[in-house]
């Protein structure tokens, strides 16, 4: 085992040489997820910081609102146990909430069947008066960046806190998806100011991932690949600002550049 559990050495052969080798490969299992005694979910993801990964989920399922509502998180091998402090009607009527939110997320139609699946919901919107640098904001990216550069075949979320100055909270997994719930749920136990932070990912930044950031008030969120539709749409809609690196061609701003001070702006952005 490597890396807290990230990842775990194998042995193959290169085609060239011939030469006996061992590769870092990553990790990942099936985590069974049961809130009140009923199984509500089952993913794949790095075997680590599964406390923390769940509570991001609820968080960002809105199935939650603040930690308060959890009595109890057990990690059990593979299977994690939750208890949460909300009636059995209301626990209900916000997981048929997520089955809508899940639908978007697995939606593999047209563009056309996304933003019907996307008005089916009722989405967060983002109110902060946050503001940061566009100097400041490229140091935040490539400090990060530098960071993630240790992972080994998994993907990286962090998120800085404008209040500490840097890049606080850092998670991996397999899925970019889940590091999001994973650096979450670390920043939600520590009580970090979700209002005053940057989310940051190594991977493309889909509507679930921005939909999270929205839920929990995070009004900036950066990506070190291009964007996807998804995510533009759900940041346009939720009124997250997102920025994506985009190779050779440094920060771009997809949604609400008002956030982003001391940058160009020659005109309106958020066409599609």
């Amino acid at each position: 085992m490597y890396g807290h559990g990230l990842s775990t050495r194998v042995k193959g052969i290169r085609v060239e040489t011939g030469e006996e080798i061992a590769d870092e490969i990553a990790l990942e299992f099936p985590i069974n997820i049961y809130i009140n005694d009923q199984h509500f979910i089952t993913v794949f993801a790095t075997p680590n910081e599964l406390k923390e990964m769940v509570i991001g989920q609820l968080l960002g399922y809105g199935i939650i609102e603040n930690i308060r509502q959890i009595r109890h998180v057990e990690v059990d091998g593979l299977d994690v146990l939750v208890d949460l402090d909300i009636n059995d009607d209301e626990l209900k009527k916000r997981l048929e909430a997520y089955k809508t939110f899940k639908l978007i997320m697995t939606s593999c139609g047209s563009v056309e069947d996304y933003l019907k699946a996307f008005d089916r919901i009722n989405p967060p919107r983002i109110s902060s008066d946050f503001k940061i640098d566009a100097g400041s904001l490229r140091k935040v990216v490539i400090e990060f960046g530098r960071r993630s550069r240790a992972a080994v075949a998994v993907h990286t979320a962090g998120l800085y806190s404008y209040q500490e100055g840097e890049v606080i909270y850092v998670a991996m997994d397999v899925s970019r998806h889940i590091t999001v719930d994973k650096v979450l749920g670390k920043a939600a136990l520590q009580g970090a100011d979700f209002s005053k932070c940057v989310l940051l990912t190594t991977g493309r930044q889909a509507s679930d991932m921005v939909l999270k950031a929205a839920r929990v008030g995070i009004p900036v969120t950066v990506s070190l690949r291009g964007p996807l539709f998804s995510g533009v749409y759900t940041a346009l809609k939720t009124g997250v600002t997102m920025v994506s690196t985009v190779r050779g061609k440094g920060l771009t701003i997809y949604s609400h550049p008002e956030r982003i001070i001391n940058s160009v702006s020659k005109t309106t952005i958020g066409g599609y």
